[in-house]
């Protein structure tokens, strides 16, 4: 074998030996980096659609009643001005005196009656006369007048005195205190230039029916009580 035959031979060996000893040398291609996940909003799927006759039933919502608000009880001391409508009646013509104020209770009413005697100053008659709710009352003097009873009653009589021509009281009592169920006091207010005015205390608010009598001619106030 001639000289270059040994050296190609001799080159295949290292070529060989390099193989063996020298691995295959792996390269690891990094994967893809993977993007970050997108929320996305939900997508609304409709519902399937059931058939009339399957699957619950909603009645119609159908508005109640409006509420009615009513008036707060009264408290002590105070009455609300609509809840009994005023009363009156009596001429402007009449001219009287009181003469007796009578408290009493009867089955099923306690009653307050004014009596009016004649008055020298003008025709004998009823005079002009109001019953109203009050929520308090104040004299002449503007001091403030204390009654009894938690619902109040102003009783005005124009035209009419409580005293005679020389100053002298016409009537047993000016403040009358009761026993009655409802009607706790029965108090005068004023007396003053022709003009009467009375308190009357109640237990509670009632409204009263009133009636004028003749001969002599009263004023009847009754305020309905059980029997």
């Amino acid at each position: 074998m001639d000289q270059r035959s040994r050296l190609l031979g001799a080159l295949g060996v290292l070529a060989l030996t390099a193989v063996a000893c020298f691995p295959e040398t792996v390269r690891i291609t990094p994967a893809p980096s993977t993007a970050a996940p997108t929320l996305a909003a939900p997508t609304a799927t409709a519902s399937p659609f059931t058939p009339p006759g399957f699957g619950p039933t909603f009645a119609p919502i159908t508005p109640g009643p409006t509420p009615t608000l009513s008036a707060p009880p009264a408290s002590p001391g105070s009455t609300p001005a609509a809840a009994c409508p005023p009363q009156g009646g009596g001429s402007q013509t009449n001219r009287a005196v009181i003469t007796a104020i009578r408290v009493a209770h009867n089955p099923g009413f306690d009653r307050v009656v004014f009596e009016l005697g004649p008055n020298s100053f003008g025709t004998y008659g009823l005079p002009p006369y109001s019953i109203e709710v009050a929520s308090g009352f104040t004299a002449t003097s503007g001091q403030p007048v204390r009654v009894d009873g938690n619902a109040f009653f102003g009783v005005r009589l124009d035209n009419t005195d409580a005293h005679d021509q020389n100053g002298k009281v016409t009537v047993a009592s000016t403040d009358i205190k009761t026993t009655t169920p409802l009607v706790k006091e029965v108090r005068i207010v004023e007396d003053f230039e022709a003009v009467n005015r009375w308190a009357i205390g109640l237990d509670h608010l009632v409204c009263p029916s009133v009636l004028t009598l003749a001969g002599p001619v009263r004023v009847v106030i009754d305020f309905p009580t059980p029997p």
